[in-house]
């Protein structure tokens, strides 16, 4: 069985907002956790910039944002199964999973399929924050060893042509550039599906987990704090994403009847960063985590066991 770690959140962000402002909505979770004060908080600073520079040039992690959705991580997975494994060595796979009921947890869907090539599932730990893709996409862009990473819906499926393609961009773009791809099938460009350099991330100050609790506006604010920080957006209607019909989707997707989708709190919060009239984000991964890594191994002589 494959084994696991569990890990503590609430840590600093150290680009440049971190000692602008004092942290907002912070509760108590003992341990001296989260910090007390913006003097605190600077003793913990996590460099993610810095790190995010020290990384793997030649591979892209591809990383899944889900929530209590097995059907379309199943999907997923059995288009992964497809690639080659020339192709799947120049990727590493991850699933975020965004605190789901234990019966439709990413980490068994993922065990289910016994993928021959490793994919890490970081489970983020009760209590369930609603409509916390901000910090799942933090904990993917913070715990990515690699220099590019493709944030992914679960509803969103790359093919080994497009998997091609997003390696090609990864290799001949500048930090600065933030890639945006076409849904084939709707033909469309995806609002949300980007792929982009953990720097160029990380010294945009990262996704604002203050949007965290309430529906909406959560790409639209770190579209504008990466285009703040003077990241560039490009477009690309030749490389395409495969994207699970909406109507299939919502059947597909186990949500509580108390998930409102009222975005009104979001948009004022939006309005308010843009003007100045509230903080830009100081901490970050508001939360604790569990990581496993799970695949199956090739022995020689042809036996398989499973990690």
């Amino acid at each position: 069985a494959d084994g696991g770690k569990e890990h503590r959140g609430y840590l600093c962000i150290s680009p440049r907002w971190s000692h602008q402002h004092t942290p907002r909505n912070v509760q108590e979770q003992g341990d001296g956790w989260p910090p007390r004060t913006v003097a605190a908080c600077s003793a913990r600073k996590v460099n993610a910039a810095a790190a995010a520079s020290a990384c793997e040039q030649r591979i892209v992690t591809l990383g899944v944002l889900y929530y209590n959705s097995p059907a379309l991580l199943h999907n997923i997975m059995r288009g992964w199964a497809t690639w080659p494994e020339s192709l799947a060595q120049q990727f590493h796979f991850t699933v975020v999973d965004d605190c789901s009921t234990l019966e439709h947890s990413a980490l068994s869907v993922v065990r289910a399929n016994k993928p021959m090539y490793p994919i890490r599932v970081l489970t983020i730990q009760p209590p369930k924050i609603a409509w916390n893709d901000v910090g799942a996409l933090n904990l993917l862009m913070h715990t990515a060893t690699t220099c590019w990473a493709m944030r992914l819906d679960a509803d969103v499926v790359v093919t080994p042509q497009a998997a091609r393609g997003l390696l090609g961009l990864a290799e001949r773009s500048d930090i600065d550039s933030v890639h945006m791809f076409n849904r084939e099938n709707i033909g469309s460009v995806h609002p949300a599906n980007w792929l982009f350099h953990r720097q160029a991330y990380w010294r945009a100050g990262g996704s604002d987990e203050d949007f965290a609790g309430s529906y909406g506006y959560v790409d639209a604010q770190l579209g504008w704090m990466l285009s703040q920080s003077g990241a560039k957006f490009r477009r690309h209607r030749d490389v395409n994403l495969t994207q699970v019909p909406a109507q299939l989707q919502r059947r597909l997707q186990h949500y509580p009847a108390n998930f409102s989708k009222d975005s009104t709190h979001n948009l004022e919060l939006h309005l308010r960063k843009q003007k100045g009239l509230a903080p830009l984000p100081t901490l970050y991964l508001r939360f604790r985590w569990h990581a496993n890594t799970v695949t199956k191994r090739v022995r020689r002589g042809g036996s398989r066991r499973s990690l």
